[in-house]
Order: structure tokens, then C-alpha cells, then sequence
């Protein structure tokens, strides 16, 4: 958790205003995660009587909480360019929701600016992240299970780089596996469009998961980089561990395809996982076909899927 942002969070019951000049819709419950750029709370929208998630901007680094308590003012000495770079990829996060409507997409219901600075509220996925939910599980990752998770999310992501948008920070605290068995992507804090040439990326990177391009602000990014990160999170799923950062494989891109023994565990799957995080894009698997081909395979190769349907 951040400090500075622990220190100057809004507080339980606190009341923001909705984009329709409604002065108090929702009301803030308590914080549930701070970053370097953003602080994020679970919330209630009192009109509706329903819960959601506000992520207020907040670049610890270059603002701070005003006496009040609420307003947000930036530091002084701090640069304003580095603010307004930061306050833009916020807003293009909130427009990216907005063009984003899919069912495997994490929903925005508002974009909001009062205090000095802004806040995007989406809806509430009852659920648990990625990470936690294999945690939970007893024995290690059944095909049905990755059958079931991961090809929706891969249907999600071609979704995405068919409007244009590349997610830029796959990993497993950002799926949300719900109550009901659906998956949905969050957190598009560092999604960008990737079609218009010659842009300049801000660079938000994740160890073990982020490629290689993601490290520069004017590196050709694309959905291949998010395949590098699907890759990761399948790697994730069978080894309850990330894969060695790609900082470390720049000089010898060897890559275990997935240990000891789940070679023969996952043989499809090992493949297209050992391609999908090649440190080159240029040699790097460019399908997502891939991915969703090799999971169906194990799938229909295991013993739950026998069962289920019975030869003769």
C-alpha cells in the first residue's frame, strides 16, 4: 500500500458529486488500493442503492491532499508537464471504458472532476482476482478450470485490438474471476491505441509480465504486446509463479517452457507459451488463435473432458 496515499485518502462516507451536477451520489467506503498514480475505493451510489469502485487520480509524487482534506493541489517545484502527461493517460483511461463495451470489460458508469482532480467509477465485479483464486485452489491447475477462465478472457482481448486497444498490463491482479464464473478485465490505466504511428507510450511496466517495448516510450507496440502478457499469465496459471522477467533474458532468451515435468503435464499449451514470450516481437507467437487452439487441446485431452463425453 502507498504511504503518502494512506495518509491523505478520502474518508469513509465522504461524498462526491455525479457528472450530472448531482452533488452527492456516492459515497465513498473505504480504500482498497493505492498506486503511484491513483487511489482506489469501494463506493455506493446512494441513489441506486448499488456498489462501485472509484479510482481517484492521484500521482503521490506530485500532488497532495489540501487542508481540507478532499481538494487535490499540486506540489510546488513539480513539473506541470509531467502532471498534464499523467492527467491525460487518466481521462484516456475513462474514454477507452467508454468505447470498451463488452462483458468481459470492467464497466464505467461515470467520469467525474471536482476536488482539483478526477475520478472514474465503474461498476462493482463481486469476485476474486487471478491470483487469489488459484491461490485457492486445492491441486494444481485443472484444463477445465484454464478452459473456462482463460478462453473468455483471450475472446476479451481480441475484442480489444479489433477496436484498436492494447491493454498494456495483463496479469493476474487484474482478471477478476466473478462469483458467477465470468471473467473481467480491469485496471485501464495503461491501455492505449495503438494504430496511430510514430506515438509516444508513457511507459507503466510490471516485472515478469510487461515485454520488452514496453520499457520505451517510443517502441512499436501492438497486440503482440499483449500476447507477450497473456503468455506470463498462463505461465502464471500452471506455475503459480510469473515467468523470469525479460530484463534478465535480453542476451540468452532461453526460456524453460514451464519446468520440470509440466512439459508432459501441458504439451500444447508449453509451446505456444515458450512463443509467446519471446523477447523479440518480431519473432514472438502473433496469434491469439494460438493460445485459445493449445487450451482447448489440453482441455479436450484430459480426463474431465473423457468423462464428459464418453466415446461410443
Amino acid at each position: 500500500m502507498n504511504k503518502v496515499a494512506e495518509d491523505f485518502y478520502l474518508k469513509r462516507n465522504f461524498k462526491l458529486g455525479d457528472s450530472n451536477g448531482d452533488t452527492s451520489v456516492y459515497r465513498i467506503r473505504k480504500m482498497v488500493a493505492a498506486s503511484e498514480l491513483a487511489i482506489v475505493y469501494a463506493a455506493r451510489n446512494d441513489e441506486k442503492g448499488i456498489k462501485c469502485i472509484i479510482k481517484e487520480f492521484f500521482p503521490a509524487a506530485l500532488v497532495r491532499r489540501g487542508k481540507d482534506g478532499v481538494g487535490v493541489l499540486r506540489k510546488a517545484g513539480t513539473g506541470e508537464d509531467k502532471y498534464n502527461e499523467l492527467r491525460s493517460a487518466f481521462k484516456n483511461e475513462g474514454d477507452l471504458l467508454r468505447k470498451s463495451q463488452h462483458p468481459g470489460v470492467v464497466r464505467i458508469l461515470d467520469y467525474l472532476e471536482q476536488n482539483g482532480t478526477a475520478y472514474i467509477v465503474t461498476e462493482y465485479v463481486e469476485g476474486m482476482t487471478l491470483d487469489r483464486y488459484i491461490a485457492a485452489l486445492p491441486d494444481e491447475m485443472d484444463p477445465g478450470i484454464l478452459y473456462k477462465t482463460m478462453i473468455p478472457l483471450i475472446d476479451t482481448l481480441k475484442y480489444l485490438h479489433g477496436l484498436g486497444i492494447i491493454h498494456r498490463d495483463l496479469k493476474p491482479g487484474n482478471i477478476m474471476i466473478g462469483k458467477d464464473g465470468s471473467v473481467t478485465l480491469l485496471d485501464f490505466g495503461s491501455a492505449v491505441t495503438y494504430q496511430n504511428q510514430g506515438s509516444v507510450y508513457p511507459i507503466f511496466t510490471t516485472t515478469g509480465y510487461s515485454p520488452l517495448e514496453l520499457y520505451s516510450e517510443k517502441s512499436r507496440q501492438n497486440p503482440v504486446s499483449d500476447i507477450y502478457s497473456l503468455a506470463a499469465v498462463l505461465y502464471y496459471c500452471c506455475r503459480r509463479t510469473a515467468p523470469t522477467d525479460v530484463r534478465k533474458r535480453l542476451f540468452n532468451d532461453h526460456l524453460d517452457r514451464l519446468g520440470t515435468g509440466l512439459n508432459r503435464r501441458w504439451p500444447f499449451l508449453s509451446h505456444a507459451v515458450k512463443r509467446g514470450l519471446t523477447v523479440s516481437q518480431d519473432k514472438r507467437c502473433s496469434s491469439l488463435q494460438w493460445f485459445k487452439a493449445a487450451i482447448m487441446l489440453e482441455y479436450m485431452a484430459s480426463p474431465f473432458f473423457r468423462r464428459k463425453n464418453p466415446s461410443g
